[in-house]
């Protein structure tokens, strides 16, 4: 797909979109850490208080959603996808990683999820815009243990000789993940991203439709998102049963910290402390703010969330506009935003 490119300064408007999102974890071993004998670990990170939280790998979180807006590409009214992946090559040794053809401006992923390569005239290196933090288990690991058997009787035909026994540590938790998309870097690059002969100061970027485009089939894969270790028999709903979208006019991840729940009467408690303050302190710097709850998720409804909100954008909640909806419909209420947003 041709995109008209320009040469100009950075865009102004919005700088970032920030995604506050909890996904819930029923049975399950989402992200492996190095098997240890038999028995194939969580990756956990030990807090100060002597507790090891699981915990999903950023890294872990970018290929879900790389995997999900592969597998879930659209096609726009004549049948043909709207964006093009990065056609993907071994490195020059065995143990080098994969690597993209580095070009923002014809690949989607290369644009928003950045590369480097390296080329006989220089190194193309480009950061990813798009920010995304460990998701941290909110429940301590308890030890939990799925056993499982590779049985060998159907090709032995011998009952004694049994079969090769293997544990996998899972666990009940809700993951706390924040994502921040630079909006002024998307669809935008230094000379050097995409040449390694260009003019170093030379910014370049693709039209604003494109890059909308772009950031809206981002904002989609929320609704689709998927991945995770040992699917095949440990299958996980990553989508998010409580979502957080913020326009802001400065790069600051406000949710990282701000989303908590406790266990009550087989279901979660918003704790809304947390987050009525992160919004009050930053009002002034969201443009729009929209929220997506699944139901019965949480014994919090929808309308005392609508009430957390107006108490905490005060003067501003008619500029900002806030709604709460369900995931669904909040994921279709940032896609329209972003189509009319400056940036």
């Amino acid at each position: 797909m041709a995109n008209k490119t320009e040469t100009a300064a950075l865009p102004s408007g919005s700088k970032a979109i920030v995604l506050g999102m909890l996904f819930k974890v029923d049975v399950a071993n989402p992200n492996a850490g190095w098997t240890e004998e038999n028995v194939t670990p969580l990756k956990k990170i030990e807090t100060p208080d002597n507790r090891r939280h699981p915990y999903i790998s950023g890294q872990a979180l970018r290929r879900y959603l790389r995997d999900t807006l592969t597998d879930n590409i659209e096609v726009d009214e004549n049948g043909s996808p709207p964006y093009a992946f990065s056609p993907e090559e071994p490195g020059p040794d065995p143990k080098s990683p994969i690597l993209t053809a580095g070009r923002p401006d014809l690949y989607i992923d290369d644009d928003l999820l950045g590369f480097m390569r390296a080329t006989r005239g220089g190194t193309r290196r480009r950061e990813s815009p798009l920010r995304v933090s460990a998701g941290f288990g909110l429940f301590p690991y308890a030890g939990d243990r799925d056993l499982g058997t590779r049985s060998a009787l159907r090709v032995t035909n011998k009952p004694e000789s049994g079969g090769a026994v293997f544990e996998t540590e899972v666990t009940n938790n809700v993951f706390r993940t924040t994502w921040l998309l630079e909006l002024n870097r998307v669809g935008w690059w230094h000379g050097y991203e995409n040449n390694v002969s260009s003019d170093l100061a030379e910014i370049k970027g693709l039209d604003i439709e494109e890059r909308r485009r772009r950031v809206k089939a981002l904002l989609r894969a929320i609704k689709y998102l998927n991945g995770g270790a040992r699917q095949a028999r440990l299958m996980i709903e990553l989508v998010p049963q409580l979502v957080i979208y913020a326009r802001m006019t400065k790069k600051v991840p406000i949710f990282l910290n701000a989303l908590h729940v406790e266990p009550m009467d087989g279901q979660y408690r918003l704790v809304n402390g947390p987050l009525e303050e992160v919004l009050k302190d930053y009002t002034a710097d969201i443009e729009k703010l929209c929220i997506g709850l699944r139901g019965g998720f949480v014994t919090t409804k929808r309308s005392e969330i609508e009430e957390l909100v107006k108490v905490a954008l005060g003067q501003r909640l008619n500029v900002i506009n806030p709604e709460v909806k369900s995931v669904g419909e909040a994921v279709d209420v940032m896609v329209a935003d972003v189509q009319t947003a400056q940036f």
